[in-house]
């Protein structure tokens, strides 16, 4: 049988013994999200000369969070609740030639994390976010996130959400985040540009990746898929977007000044005043 391509980065058997299938819930757009990563990764350690010892994951506590270091045969850390971006600054710090990638949900990054979100793009720290948002907290029962949408029903909204959405591009672009996209995972191929190009940039890249959670909105991914395709359009588009549609697509590509680099200049400074 044909294996597939992606295996070669993942740990098939642990401690206890196989790890696959993983313990994401059938159909679960995070695994997708993985395979979008692995494709990307591949193709810039094939291209770019980049040794796969220099791409660290990081992650936090929840859905996505599972990906690094229970299935990754990268250098990974899995780290606690909403922490990945503090944790990926001090690695940075360590060792600023790092291509770190951080993944995330909605929950981890917007609500206990929110704090380190921003500041993490408003210094431009030299790391891309994946932030999988299924508008919910998916391990924990299916709450009322600070992406869920108003009017959306969750166990802890069993009359609907009453409060309104982050919306994480704007979010990401307003602190000042190099590079910003938003994609779903019913788009693979835009969603892998956009990661590879995230990835190369110099800064904070943050890509919003929308995802479907069969379990805790009781339907099928497939339909969840298509929902995804009809409910979202092209930023290009937006002179012309219909109400109630979420717009996707690349939302900033900027070069500026990067905080390890800065920092990095500083030491400089003082090194060769003290070598004087």
């Amino acid at each position: 049988m044909k294996r597939h391509p992606m295996l070669k980065y993942l740990k098939e058997k642990g401690p206890a013994g196989p790890r696959m299938p993983t313990i994401m819930c059938p159909g679960c757009g995070a695994g997708q999200v993985l395979n979008y990563t692995l494709h990307a990764v591949d193709d810039i350690l094939r291209e770019d000369g980049i040794k796969k010892e220099e791409v660290v994951f990081i992650s936090g506590v929840g859905c996505s969070s599972r990906l690094t270091s229970h299935y990754l045969e990268f250098d990974s850390g899995w780290t606690i609740h909403g922490r990945a971006l503090p944790i990926a600054t001090g690695a940075l710090l360590a060792n600023p030639s790092l291509k770190i990638i951080v993944f995330t949900g909605d929950g981890d990054a917007m609500a206990i994390g929110g704090n380190h979100f921003i500041h993490t793009c408003r210094r431009n720290l030299n790391v891309t976010i994946l932030c999988i948002n299924n508008g919910l907290y998916g391990m924990t029962g299916g709450q009322v996130a600070p992406t869920t949408p108003a009017g959306i029903a969750t166990t802890t909204t069993p009359y609907g959400n009453i409060e309104e959405a982050f919306d994480i591009c704007k979010m990401a672009e307003t602190a000042g985040a190099s590079y910003v996209a938003r994609w779903t995972t019913a788009h693979p191929r835009q969603t892998i540009k956009s990661i590879k190009q995230g990835v190369r940039k110099r800064g904070s890249a943050v890509i919003e990746i929308l995802s479907q959670c069969p379990v805790h909105k009781k339907a099928s991914a497939v339909d969840m898929l298509r929902e995804l395709k009809a409910t979202t359009v092209s930023i290009k588009k937006t002179s012309c977007q219909p109400k109630g549609k979420t717009p996707i697509g690349v939302f900033c590509d900027k070069n500026k000044p990067e905080w390890t680099e800065k920092y990095q200049e500083i030491i400089t400074q003082h090194s060769s005043r003290e070598n004087r």
